[in-house]
């Protein structure tokens, strides 16, 4: 259902800067511009990435591009979960390279007014994740903490990213060496 929401809301309509996407982990609302997600999709097969940061799930194949998968949890600290029917991944995209975030469940794409945003009260300090905060969209009895995508992705994902690629490349062309050098033999 939530990837039904999601396509029809980015494909019909042009998404403007209040419109996030909403999503869940552990129970918490959490959103992105919607703007800036490019699709959501169901859990992708991940291929691990020896001596990667503990928050890369691995590379995964988006219709032939590689993708970092990057789980939410792992990044922000909180207690790891079983996947399951629900799970989604976020796909975004930073510096021409695609970044999964692997969620929870996806909710809803809905229009936050900037007089409904908040900022983060000073009290809470300055982590790393509270500094990829926008601030917090109050509706009703719903608060959701929105997120920059450019601060909550730092340079260290697109890196991966890009070296990811890097070693898939260098693997691909190493295996077409040896399959040529067999059909040589």
């Amino acid at each position: 259902m939530a990837d039904e929401i999601m396509q029809e809301e980015i494909g019909e309509e042009e998404l403007e800067r209040d419109q996030y996407l909403v999503f869940s982990v552990k129970s918490q609302e959490f959103g992105f511009q919607a703007m800036r997600v490019q699709e959501v999709t169901a859990l992708l097969d991940a291929t691990e990435v020896p001596n990667a940061p503990p928050y890369v799930e691995g590379i995964v194949n988006l219709r032939g591009r590689l993708a970092t998968l990057i789980s939410f949890r792992k990044k922000f600290g909180f207690e790891i979960k079983e996947h399951d029917e629900d799970t989604r991944v976020i796909i975004v995209e930073r510096e021409g390279f695609p970044i999964g975030i692997l969620v929870d469940a996806v909710e809803e794409v809905i229009r936050i007014p900037d007089e409904m945003v908040q900022e983060l009260p000073e009290a809470t300090g300055a982590s790393a994740s509270e500094e990829s905060i926008m601030g917090v969209g109050m509706l009703d009895d719903r608060l959701i903490i929105l997120l920059d995508v450019d601060r909550f992705l730092t340079k260290a994902e697109v890196i991966e990213a890009s070296a990811i690629s890097q070693v898939i490349e260098e693997a691909r062309q190493k295996a077409e060496e040896a399959e040529s050098d067999e059909e040589n033999d």
